[in-house]
C-alpha cells in the first residue's frame, strides 16, 4: 500500500504547527486539519493531472528530486515568522506555477470558497501546501531510491485518500470529467522487489510443436542474423577509419550526430567477440533468472537516431529485434522504455525528445507483433544522468535509451 502523504503531513506539522499555519491564514483553530487536508489534497490532484502527459511525469520528477526539505522540526516557528513564511511561500508558488501553470490563480480561488467564512487564503494556503508536499516526495524518493516509475505508483495510490477533500470546481478546472479519470494515463510500471525468474522459460521450450510457418522462418532468421553479424565484424575496421556524423562510445546507446559534425571513434577495447545483439540478449536472459536481481536496473539499447529527432538512422536495430525475440518467449513478460538525454540545452525540448524517442522504439516492439499493453514509454529527459554530464564523453553517455523489466510472471 501507498504511504499516505496526507497523514504524514499531519504528523509532521504537528498540532501546534497546523494552529500556526490557522492563525497565519486567518481561521479559526478547530478548521486548521481540514483546510491543510484540502490545500496537500489539492496539491496532489494537481500532480495527478500533470502527471498524465507525456512529459508531465518527468517534469515531476526533477522537480521532486530539486526541491529543497521543509524543516519540520522549527515549522511552527516558521508559520509565526512572517519574513520565513514569505521566503516558503514564494517557493511554494513556483511550484505552484509548475504543477498548475497559468490555472494556478483560479484553483486558489476554489480553494478559497471550500475554506469557507468568507476567507480569501486559498492561494496562500497552497503556497504552504505544495512545499509541505514535495519535501514529503523528497524525502521518500532519496530515502527508497525511487525512480520516476515508482514514483508514479506513489502519486496513483493517493487518490483513495485525497478523492473527499478536493474543493468543489477542482477537477472542472483542470480539465477532468471524473474522479476516476484523475492521473487515469499516467502510466505505473515500476515494481519495488524483485519478481521469482521463471528459468524454463528461458530455455526455449515450446509448450507445443511448431509446424508450417515457424519450421523455416525461425531457422531463416537466425542465418541472417549470424551473416548480419559476419558483415559487421568484416566491415569493423573500416567503419573506425572513416570519417563520418555519429559518436560512438563503448557504454553509450544512442549514436548521434555532434554539432560539428566531427567524430569519436569507438572505444573497443575489451569488447566482447559476441554481436551487440548477442551482448545484450545475453545479460537480458541472466537478469531474468537472477532471483536477487536489481528491479531497476536498466538496459541499454544501442540504437543510431538522427540529430534532435526521434527518425531511427540504421537499417537494422539488432537490440530491439533481440528484445522483441525475448519478449515473443516470454509472454509473461513486461517492459518499460525509458529515453534519457544530456542536460545540454532546454530541459522541455530535452524531455520531449527522450520521449518521442522512447515512444519510437516502443512503435518497433509493437510492429513486430508485441502486444502495447507490455510495453511502456517515458521521456525522462536529463533527470537521470548515469556520468558526469560536465564533459562530452559524459554527456554522451547519458544520451541514451535502456529498457527496464516491469514484470515478469
Amino acid at each position: 500500500m501507498a504511504d499516505n502523504l496526507l497523514d504524514m503531513a499531519i504528523r509532521q506539522l504537528g498540532s501546534d504547527g497546523i494552529g500556526a499555519l490557522a492563525g497565519a491564514l486567518g481561521l479559526p483553530a478547530d478548521r486548521g486539519e481540514p483546510a491543510v487536508n484540502t490545500g496537500l489534497s489539492s496539491v496532489l490532484a494537481g500532480m495527478l493531472n500533470k502527471g498524465s502527459s507525456k512529459t508531465g511525469m518527468a517534469g515531476l520528477f526533477n522537480m521532486i528530486s530539486d526541491s529543497g526539505v521543509v524543516d519540520f522540526s522549527s515549522i511552527t516557528d516558521i508559520f509565526k515568522d512572517p519574513e520565513q513564511m514569505g521566503a516558503l511561500q514564494k517557493s511554494g508558488a513556483n511550484m505552484l506555477d509548475g504543477i498548475f501553470g497559468s490555472k494556478a490563480g483560479r484553483v486558489g480561488e476554489l480553494v478559497s470558497a471550500a475554506l469557507g467564512g468568507g476567507s480569501a487564503n486559498g492561494g496562500s494556503l497552497l503556497k504552504v501546501a505544495a512545499p509541505v508536499v514535495m519535501s514529503l516526495l523528497s524525502r521518500l524518493v532519496k530515502s527508497k531510491g525511487l525512480d520516476i516509475s515508482q514514483l508514479a505508483a506513489l502519486l496513483i495510490g493517493q487518490k483513495s485518500h485525497i478523492k473527499d477533500k478536493l474543493p468543489a470546481g477542482l477537477l472542472n478546472e483542470l480539465g477532468v470529467p471524473d474522479f476516476s479519470d484523475l492521473g487515469g494515463r499516467l502510466e505505473t510500471h515500476g515494481h519495488a522487489q524483485p519478481q521469482e525468474p521463471r528459468p524454463q522459460a528461458l530455455h526455449h521450450e515450446p509448450a507445443k510443436k511448431r509446424g508450417g510457418f515457424g519450421k523455416w522462418f525461425w531457422p531463416l532468421l537466425i542465418a541472417l542474423a549470424a551473416l548480419y553479424a559476419l558483415n559487421m565484424c568484416a566491415k569493423k575496421q573500416e567503419v573506425e577509419k572513416k570519417p563520418g556524423e555519429v559518436i560512438l562510445d563503448e557504454e553509450s546507446v544512442i549514436i548521434e550526430e555532434t554539432p560539428n559534425g566531427a567524430v569519436t571513434p569507438p572505444d573497443t577495447s575489451g569488447a566482447p567477440a559476441t554481436g551487440e545483439a548477442e551482448g545484450f540478449a545475453g545479460s537480458f536472459r541472466e537478469y531474468l533468472t537472477n532471483a536477487a536481481r536489481d528491479p531497476n536496473r536498466e538496459f541499454p539499447l544501442t540504437i543510431e537516431f538522427a540529430k534532435d529527432s526521434a527518425d531511427v538512422t540504421s537499417a537494422s536495430v539488432p537490440d530491439v529485434e533481440a528484445l522483441a525475440k525475448i519478449m515473443q518467449e516470454n509472454p509473461g513478460l513486461t517492459i518499460a522504455i525509458e529515453g534519457h538525454t544530456s542536460g545540454e540545452g532546454d530541459e522541455m525540448a530535452n524531455q520531449q525528445l527522450s520521449q518521442e524517442r522512447a515512444d519510437a522504439v516502443r512503435q518497433m516492439l509493437t510492429d513486430k507483433g508485441i502486444d502495447p499493453n507490455r510495453v511502456t514509454a517515458t521521456g525522462m529527459g536529463s533527470a537521470k544522468p548515469i556520468a558526469d554530464d560536465a564533459t562530452e564523453e559524459g554527456k554522451q553517455k547519458n544520451r541514451r535509451i535502456s529498457v527496464r523489466v516491469v514484470t515478469f510472471e
